[in-house]
């Protein structure tokens, strides 16, 4: 969606209230697995040194891989984007500017499980504090740390 910034020589501001949908080319390799009701909502002014004033209101929901089960989950994200752009630019595209934002919302882990993680193969265990003090054949457990 492209928005043609001229607009703002013979209007005060131009109105953002748009859904914004994106295809696959941006979800790839992005860690979301799907995005949804993702809403734009603000407007974009001319300044005094006719600079462009972004103030958008960006939310939705990401589907994103649960850190613990690894299933699809939903992530809600809302962020108020206040940005000032050159007076060089001749249009804006939209949805590339709102994906730099969309991005920066992406969680390092998230988890809806109340599970704890277990970590263990054939050779080891890794147990809680709890789960050593209950261990009746623990050979440490006359030692203190």
């Amino acid at each position: 969606m492209e928005i043609d910034l001229r607009k703002l020589n013979y209007t005060d501001s131009i109105d953002i209230d748009t859904k914004v949908e994106y295809g696959d080319e941006y979800l790839k390799d992005s860690g979301i697995n799907g995005l949804d009701n993702v809403y734009a909502k603000g407007t974009i002014k001319s300044d005094m040194e006719f600079n462009y004033d972004v103030n958008i209101n960006l939310s939705g929901v990401m589907i994103l891989t649960d850190a613990i089960t690894g299933e699809d989950v939903p992530y809600e994200f809302n962020t108020e984007i206040e940005e000032k752009l050159e007076n060089s630019l001749i249009t804006l595209d939209l949805i590339a500017f709102l994906w730099q934002y969309i991005v920066l919302e992406i969680p390092m882990r998230f988890t809806l499980s109340n599970e704890e993680l277990s970590i263990h193969n054939k050779d080891y265990q890794v147990i809680s504090e709890e789960e050593y003090k209950k261990e009746k054949n623990n050979p440490f457990k006359d030692f203190h740390l």
